[in-house]
């Protein structure tokens, strides 16, 4: 079974290993490339629940109820600590959430990927499409409230 998979899926996994690395380290940003990389987030996550769900009600409001939660309520747990002001920049302390959020993507998108090509009985299951759904917004929306926090830092901050 293991064999008839594909190589480039542990290919982006190490990528994102790599990736998720560097943001476990301290590092100085440009506000708007984490609202850019939130976005790309929000693309690349609903995207995936509508080519593999479709467009019906039930995979986008799961997917919006998971992003909504992630950006409302869980801000206060997700947004980053000991923000800094660099000029125009952010000093954002490392942290490994990130890898987490990266890394609990490609599970979903793995284990949505497998059901698929074995074409899982769960796949027409209501249950699943919404919990694997909102399972992508949660992890989008994480993203989203990392960079509001950002934002809001650099609003609230006077240049250091």
């Amino acid at each position: 079974m293991t064999a008839s998979l594909p190589v480039w899926p542990l290919a982006i996994l190490a990528g994102l290993v790599v990736l998720g690395f560097r943001q476990s380290r301290d590092r100085v940003v440009q506000p708007g490339t984490l609202a850019k990389v939130a976005l790309a987030m929000l693309a690349l996550s609903l995207y995936g629940v509508t080519s593999a769900f479709g467009l019906g009600a039930l995979p986008v409001l799961a997917w919006g109820a998971g992003f909504a939660a992630a950006l409302v309520l869980g801000a206060p747990v997700l947004a980053p600590r000991g923000l800094a002001r660099e000029g125009a920049a952010v000093r954002v302390p490392g942290s490994w959430l990130p890898m987490a959020l990266m890394v609990g993507i490609f599970a979903a998108k793995f284990a949505l990927g497998f059901a698929t090509g074995v074409d899982a009985p769960v796949l027409h299951e209501a249950w699943f499409v919404a919990a694997l759904s909102a399972v992508l917004g949660l992890f989008s929306g994480a993203f989203a409230a990392r960079a509001a926090a950002v934002h809001r830092f650099v609003r609230v901050a006077r240049p250091g």
